[in-house]
């Protein structure tokens, strides 16, 4: 009965994996990343003419107004405790690796 469980679920993986793979090589595919780049490269080129003809007529120009920020935040709570922990891990090396370097400048060279 458990056998009969394990299996179903480790069926279950394997083709939401496999759905996983097929969206993505579809996507892939068709273009969709070339496309999304391609917008904004026209976008770019539009926001160019539009602030050499604003320069051109005299027009007070402002960077923001042709930028399209889209800073975008991915950090969650995981990636700022891996963070956290990578700064501790860095500081505790650090001050260790330079009392190391105290101890063996102070046998070889005093």
């Amino acid at each position: 009965m458990e056998e009969a469980k394990s299996s179903n679920k480790l069926i279950k993986i394997l083709l939401f994996l496999f759905v996983g793979f097929l969206l993505l090589t579809i996507s892939k595919e068709t273009g969709l990343y070339e496309y999304q780049v391609h917008n904004k490269a026209t976008l770019t080129k539009e926001a160019m003419l539009k602030f050499e003809n604003d320069v051109e007529s005299g027009k007070d120009v402002s960077l923001n107004d042709y930028l399209d920020s889209e800073y975008k935040d991915y950090s969650n709570v995981v990636s700022k405790t891996g963070s956290s922990i990578n700064k501790f891990v860095e500081l505790f090396m650090n001050k260790g690796i330079k009392k190391t370097l105290k101890v063996m400048k102070r046998l070889f060279y005093e």
